[in-house]
């Protein structure tokens, strides 16, 4: 941990900091157990944005070639691969979208309204009566999956 201005500990003699340049041994080439210590442990992270458009999709019920972009009030976060083809990128605003795009699909976040305890999908969702809810937590609540 760093406090105040102090610089970075950066030794290699230091326990918190062996794993920066890990020794590879034979014996981690042919181990089948790895660990959260392995030096060959890799984490990768995946395109959500397109996941998060196809999941909308899904719920739906949406040809899989029609373009889709979901947006957050003026926004947009998630574009599915058919919208790329027109040039659409997540943060255009949907009417710039809807211009290269006219047979384009807009799909607004949930939002909760206010006075309602559930999220749901609105026709004209409004900054002042509604609340954005995120993603992951619509995913958690209507899976058995804990993200």
């Amino acid at each position: 941990m760093w406090k105040g201005k102090e610089k970075a500990k950066t030794s290699d003699s230091d326990p918190e900091f062996l794993d920066l340049n890990p020794t590879i041994t034979y014996r981690h080439l042919q181990s089948h157990a790895l660990g959260v210590k392995d030096p060959l442990r890799v984490i990768a992270l995946c395109d959500s944005d397109a996941f998060y458009a196809g999941c909308e999709m899904v719920r739906l019920g949406v040809d899989p070639e029609q373009p889709l972009v979901v947006s957050q009030w003026d926004s947009i976060i998630a574009v599915n691969y058919p919208s790329r083809k027109f040039g659409i990128t997540r943060m255009d605003k949907v009417k710039d979208a809807q211009k290269r795009c006219p047979n384009l699909m807009v799909v607004h976040v949930a939002t909760y309204k206010e006075g309602n305890a559930e999220p749901g999908y609105w026709e004209d969702p409004n900054t002042k009566t509604h609340k954005v809810v995120r993603p992951w937590l619509v995913l958690e609540a209507d899976t058995d999956v804990q993200l």
